[in-house]
Order: structure tokens, then C-alpha cells, then sequence
């Protein structure tokens, strides 16, 4: 199964490639199903009525009833261990659908394209990865790059979780990230600071070669979020504020 979400009128679409899942529940599977056909149809819920929100919810619901996972936060207790052989939030998920208004505006962003969204989850840190392309009005400009050029944006949090509530992930705002891809051209000269800029435009290339990473000493509360479903392919979250969202993990990575 191949899904191909669009971001926005104009703009290319995601093409995600789900894993396999052990939930085999017929009832189960209709209902992903259904919520894949309707994150498609809104666009990631960037273009959801109320009533496909309204939908949307209820297919949600229906399917947490069907969670094949007791601890998908075990890799975020504190005394964590190498134990849990099932299916947990740690990896990397591509966001295929939300509610939630701060970022379901984020593609009314005048200085860059939206592409993709996703979470980067590596035990303590939850990161929220945030692709920008170069605007299609900025295609004759000079040092503006390709349609390739992208800068990754990562919103770094820590997490904790505890057995005794294991479906509550507590957060701390831990720093930020700016990175672009990193060069794989092995030639010297292509990697030097001109060439770069000029293969990829001015922010992706000097972000290629100085990736920006801020972290100090001290967090602050960033709320918390309830897992509702997640197995091997899909991952559905509430956040404090009730909003909701559902990730899948790809096989083919983009960050």
C-alpha cells in the first residue's frame, strides 16, 4: 500500500510506504484503512471540514479500542531496559494526518514551501522535524537553490514516561535544530563553501556545511501527550491540548 498525500495546490505530493502490521483484526484494518483514505482526501487535515474532523475522530476512537500495545513508552521510563520486543515510539514516523492548528497553518508560510513533517523519537529526545523547500517564487532567484533544496527544522524535546500511567508521554523543550542534507560527494572542491551554495542555494548550504544545534542547561515544560493506538506501521497521539495525530513509520527514511 502506497499513499500519496498532497500538501497544497501546486505542490508535489508525500508518498509514504507503511510497514507491516501485526494487527490483523478485520474490524481494525477496515478502520486504518478508512483513516488512510480520509487523511489523503484532507490533505494531512490541512483542508478537513468540521464534519471530516468530526469523522475523523470517531474512526480514531473506534481503532484506539483496537491497540495491540501495553507499552509503546517503555524506551522512555526511566530505568529503561532492552527487554520490550514489541512495537514502541522509538524511531522516525511521518506525520499523515492532524487536527491541530499550529500546523495546519504552517503552509500559509510565505518565506518557504512546506514539505513533509515528522518526529524523530530516540529515547530521551522527541524531535519534531519540519521540512522547508524553496517557494516557488524564489525559483529565478540568485543562491536560491533547487527544488530539492531543503532545510530540516527540529523542535528538540525530552520525554519521560512511567509504567504505572505507560500510555502519558511528559515533555521538556530541550533546544533547536536547523540542518540541511548532508554532501555525500566525496570531492573536496564540491564540498567547499562556493559550490555548496551554489548546488543548494544559500540557507540549505551554509546549514549543509554549519548545521545550527541549540541545547543549554536548562528545559521547560512542554506539555504531554496520550498514545491511543500504535503498532508497527501507525502511531496515534492526543496531545494535552486534545488535538490529535497520526504518524506512520516508512520504510524509506527522509530525515
Amino acid at each position: 500500500l502506497r499513499i500519496s498525500l498532497a500538501l497544497n495546490d501546486g505542490a508535489p505530493s508525500v508518498e509514504a510506504e507503511p510497514m507491516i502490521s501485526s494487527v490483523t483484526d478485520p474490524e481494525a484494518l477496515r478502520l486504518k484503512n478508512e483513516l488512510r483514505e480520509l487523511a489523503e482526501s484532507t490533505q494531512r487535515g490541512f483542508v478537513a471540514t468540521k464534519s471530516e474532523r468530526d469523522k475523523m475522530n470517531g474512526i480514531i476512537y473506534d481503532l484506539a479500542k483496537y491497540n495491540p500495545t501495553a507499552e509503546p513508552l517503555a524506551p522512555y521510563y526511566e530505568n529503561a531496559s532492552s527487554g520490550n520486543n514489541g512495537p514502541t515510539l522509538a524511531g522516525k514516523w511521518t506525520l499523515i494526518y492532524t487536527d491541530a492548528p499550529d500546523i495546519t497553518t504552517l503552509d500559509s508560510t510565505p518565506t518557504a514551501k512546506l514539505g513533509r513533517i515528522g518526529q524523530e523519537c530516540e529515547p530521551p529526545y522527541v524531535k519534531n522535524v519540519i521540512e522547508w523547500k524553496r517557494p516557488e517564487w524564489a525559483s529565478g532567484l540568485p543562491l536560491s537553490g533547487t527544488e530539492d533544496s531543503r532545510v530540516l527544522q527540529k523542535v528538540c524535546t525530552k520525554g519521560k514516561a512511567s509504567p504505572t500511567n505507560p500510555m502519558i508521554l511528559d515533555l521538556v523543550l530541550a533546544g533547536l535544530e536547523l540542518t540541511s542534507d548532508d554532501d555525500d560527494d566525496d570531492d573536496d572542491n564540491n564540498n567547499e563553501f562556493p559550490n555548496v551554495v551554489a548546488n543548494k542555494g544559500l540557507p540549505a548550504g551554509l546549514l549543509s556545511l554549519n548545521p545550527l544545534k541549540l541545547e543549554g542547561p536548562l528545559t521547560a515544560p512542554f506539555g504531554q501527550c496520550e498514545v491511543l493506538f500504535l503498532d508497527e506501521e501507525m502511531r496515534i497521539i492526543k496531545t494535552g491540548q486534545n488535538f490529535l495525530a497520526i504518524n506512520q513509520r516508512d520504510l524509506k527514511e527522509w530525515f
